[in-house]
């Protein structure tokens, strides 16, 4: 009885912890987060923080209703694999062989490389925001394919590079539709959902259905307060699987109990390999990564004001959920703080999480100021100073402060990445990202170009790119190159090397071209998840 009483206390001191983690949210005036504890296969602990509806005063519950974005992705390679453990498709299949209509890139794109994301296809999010789609406006499954067929050009060889695709998986979505004659959200449905009594989840392929529970989505407005910002997406395989914390716990279970698709996990969380034998972290839908010591499964969700996480620690029979219905929640860090108190006596020392601060003077991270570029991707980093602290734009545009740790290397983002600012070969300072599987990207200091008023008139003009089916001007105004397209703001370019702008903030790159005569003919498009969209001069 006395070992019980003091498990009954432990648990509910670890409870108390966890709970203040949240505390945050836990209002009547504020969007937050549910959250599940999964241990040896059971929900342990489970509640819900801040308010499901704002306008019905709804509070959150386990059982809330979110959509999860991309932590849809397992589901959808999941099924895929199911179907090739049948003998319905071959992983190893040219995607063309169930999309015949996808263009022809002179080079193979398998269902593995769609997986694995190394297609070299590009991102059908960047693509709408690119062609000047606005937030509100509905993106449906056929939009997506359209986008697909519209490719000119690879982003890179099928599987020589690992880039983050939706593009991908929503071509995945219609294979499985094309070779079984269902709707995607049936199959899945049929072979997942149901036996494993996942009640309240389903494939939300219907921007107009009424969802029982569910949590309203909501983001910052300026000024303080919120506004809704829910999901109008309804392009399945990528996203939009609806669900709650309880059924991600009933899934979770499902690693260990193998009730549904015994015969292809393992697979699934093998992750991948690029041609040149390089293993991946990235497996079916799933991270394979580490934390703290032991082995992590995992994947994140990003949509509208939704956020989401689904941890698992195979070797420790424990996850975490959290799901989120407000942009600014970090999911992907609060599920490790979880684990951080429940796995105290599990979890070793970081060397990035861990390391000390370390002061460094003023002068000297002046000295690291300034633009660095890398020449693959022709992307940007721009490390400024904030208050005499270091700061560097995110691969999306956001502001991240950089935590010294000496020998140039620094802390950035919430959960952290390892950033170093090193000499290169040349002696000149380099920017390195370090991916969690310890990959580089370089980008090497460049000098900023200072374009004459004439070289900025000569890049005046529309252009027009038919991948997007969209049209840009650009215009000079006080000096300053400025973008102009119907359904955007506008934006002032900040010049990077010569005949390059960034367009801020940090959103993606422009490289202007020029004919045998010199003069400005069109310019290639970079950002994150797309190379080389192509834009000709019109006129």
């Amino acid at each position: 009885m006395v070992a019980a009483e003091a498990g009954q206390a432990e648990h509910a001191e670890r409870a108390a912890q966890v709970d203040a983690l949240f505390g945050e949210w836990d209002r009547s005036d504020s969007p937050g987060c549910a959250l599940g504890i999964v241990q040896g296969g059971e929900l342990v602990y489970a509640r819900g923080y801040g308010m499901a509806n704002l306008d019905l005063g709804v509070a959150l519950t386990p059982a809330s209703v979110f959509h999860v974005a991309s932590v849809s992705k397992q589901f959808t390679a999941i099924t895929v694999a199911l179907l090739a453990h049948e003998g319905k498709l071959e992983l190893d299949d040219d995607v063309r062989k169930y999309v015949p209509e996808l263009p022809d890139f002179g080079h193979t794109i398998t269902l593995r490389h769609l997986i694995n994301h190394t297609s070299g296809l590009r991102d059908q999010y960047g693509l709408f925001r690119l062609a000047g789609w606005r937030e509100g406006d509905v993106q449906t499954f056929g939009d997506v394919i359209d986008f697909a067929l519209r490719h000119r050009r690879l982003n890179f060889e099928p599987g020589a590079e690992y880039a983050y695709c939706n593009t991908s998986y929503t071509l995945l979505a219609l294979t499985v539709e094309r070779v079984t004659g269902q709707r995607f959200a049936d199959v899945v449905r049929e072979r997942i959902f149901e036996p494993l009594d996942m009640a309240h989840s389903h494939i939300h392929d219907d921007v107009t259905r009424i969802v029982p529970n569910r949590a309203s989505a909501y983001a910052p407005r300026e000024g303080g307060g919120f506004k809704v910002a829910n999901s109008n997406v309804d392009a399945v395989g990528a996203i939009c699987l609806h669900t709650s914390v309880e059924d991600l716990a009933r899934w979770l279970r499902n690693f260990r109990d193998r009730t549904v698709a015994g015969e292809v996990l393992d697979a699934a969380v093998t992750p991948g390999r690029l041609n040149d034998g390089t293993p991946l972290r990235y497996a079916h839908g799933l991270m394979i990564g580490a934390y703290r010591g032991l082995e992590t499964v995992s994947h994140g969700g990003v949509d509208s004001g939704y956020r989401a996480e689904m941890l698992w620690f195979p070797e420790a029979d424990f996850g975490v959920v959290v799901l989120a219905n407000l942009a600014t929640i970090r999911p992907g860090a609060l599920a490790r703080r979880v684990a951080d108190l429940w796995l105290a006596d599990r979890l070793g020392r970081d060397d990035l999480l861990d390391a000390d601060v370390v002061p460094v003077p003023e002068a000297e991270l002046e000295r690291l100021a300034g633009l660095y570029r890398d020449p693959r991707t022709a992307l940007t980093r721009r490390i400024l100073l904030d208050d005499g602290k270091p700061t560097v734009n995110g691969p999306f545009g956001d502001r991240i402060e950089m935590t010294p740790l000496g020998d140039g290397r620094f802390r950035v983002g919430d959960p952290a990445q390892e950033v170093r600012v090193v000499p290169g070969p040349d002696g000149s300072l380099e920017y390195h990202e370090v991916s969690p599987d310890g990959q580089i990207s370089v980008f090497p200091a460049v000098a900023a170009a200072a374009p004459s008023s004439e070289t900025l008139s000569g890049y005046a003009g529309t252009y027009r790119c038919p991948e997007l089916g969209t049209s840009y001007t650009f215009l000079v105004r006080d000096g300053t190159l400025v973008l102009r397209h119907r359904h955007m703001e506008e934006r002032a370019l900040a010049p990077s090397i010569a005949d390059a702008f960034t367009v801020p903030p940090s959103e993606f790159d422009v490289v202007f071209s020029r004919d045998g005569r010199g003069d400005v003919n069109g310019f290639d498009l970079f950002s994150p998840r797309i190379r080389y969209l192509r834009f000709e001069r019109a006129g």
